[in-house]
């Protein structure tokens, strides 16, 4: 498949889902699960290395946080933010029913993926690979300060829609403890630094 006139961002958030994908023998998955899959994957490596995995803006909707890209592309459908070369590209490698995004038989790359990028995503599946889709989005990512800074709008207020989340509250730590991403403090503050250098720098340059 010829990817020279696809943007970069579509190359790595397609490639990433099929490396997720990768782990399930069927090469299926419920796409909620897929979703917090890669924020778990996010989370975790913007806490050890400063960066997302996904490289993509998130957003707090009523089932946890979510990568935009991410589910536009799992979803496999026409959309406002995908042109009809983009649907292509995707539905080369990817197919999608109501609930469920698949890989197709075609083989891909992953050369847009750091060896980094490849470790967040194997530890995801490692740590909440064998939990239903469900479980990860309420009694998981529902905890985190990224999702949980929204809680009354979602939850008692009965909200809908979504919230923009601000990248650096993933390094922030919820109030009750942390089972899965608990972290070294002076790793995470070094993270955090890089995190943000990263992005003064993008916006010295007029990019961010």
């Amino acid at each position: 498949m010829n990817i020279s006139s696809r943007s970069s961002d579509i190359v790595k958030m397609t490639q990433i889902l099929r490396y997720l994908l990768s782990f399930d023998d069927n090469g299926k998955m419920n796409r909620t699960k897929l979703i917090k899959l890669l924020w778990a994957a996010d989370r975790y490596h913007m806490r050890h290395y400063g960066r997302l995995v996904s490289d993509s803006n998130y957003v707090a909707m009523k089932f946890g946080p979510v990568s935009s890209l991410a589910l536009d592309i799992a979803q496999v459908k026409n959309d406002f933010a995908l042109d009809e070369e983009d649907m292509k590209y995707i539905g080369y490698y990817l197919s999608a029913d109501e609930k469920d995004t698949m890989a197709t038989a075609a083989n891909i790359e992953d050369d847009h993926l750091s060896e980094t990028d490849k470790e967040a995503l194997k530890w995801a599946w490692d740590t909440f690979g064998d939990r239903e889709a469900f479980d990860i989005a309420n009694n998981v990512s529902h905890l985190y300060p990224e999702w949980a800074q929204f809680e009354d709008f979602f939850v008692r207020g009965g909200g809908r829609g979504r919230r923009d989340i601000d990248p650096i509250k993933f390094f922030d730590n919820p109030e009750h403890g942390d089972e899965f991403f608990n972290q070294d403090a002076d790793q995470l503050a070094a993270a955090r630094e890089l995190y943000i250098d990263d992005k003064n720098a993008l916006a010295a340059l007029g990019t961010l």
